[in-house]
């Protein structure tokens, strides 16, 4: 299925106006609350493999046999996330995926050494 021009035009639009606010300071890990991204459980759940980082700004459980104090944190994390995400992308009108993205690349910059980070292809990089 190829794209119409009208297609792609709003995709770049959406695009430039994103990163207009991403250069004014209007999107990163540093407007998320700390306890979207960063709590000492979530630290040692991705310190230990359990949970990753996905390309898309949200975390998931690496194996189905996780504890359930990992599911329960993998859900909580989310949620947050997808509120601010939400919020974000209702502000600057744009698709709640590309603010996901972009918290994605600052979640990369503060994510603590052996985070493992869960790529488009499906392999995992880790920090």
């Amino acid at each position: 299925m190829s794209q119409t021009y009208s297609d792609r035009r709003r995709f770049l639009i959406s695009g430039y106006r994103f990163c207009l606010a991403t250069m004014f300071g209007l999107s990163g890990a540093a407007m998320l609350p700390a306890t979207a991204y960063a709590t000492d459980a979530l630290d040692t759940y991705r310190a230990q493999g359990i949970i990753v980082e996905r390309f898309d700004g949200f975390v998931e459980l690496r194996d189905g046999s996780a504890p359930s104090a990992a599911r329960a944190l993998v859900t909580e994390v989310n949620a947050k996330r997808r509120a601010i995400y939400q919020k974000r992308a209702a502000e600057q009108n744009v698709s709640v995926d590309a603010v996901g993205k972009i918290f994605a690349s600052k979640i990369v910059e503060t994510a603590p050494a052996g985070t493992l980070f869960l790529q488009p292809g499906g392999g995992y990089v880790k920090k």
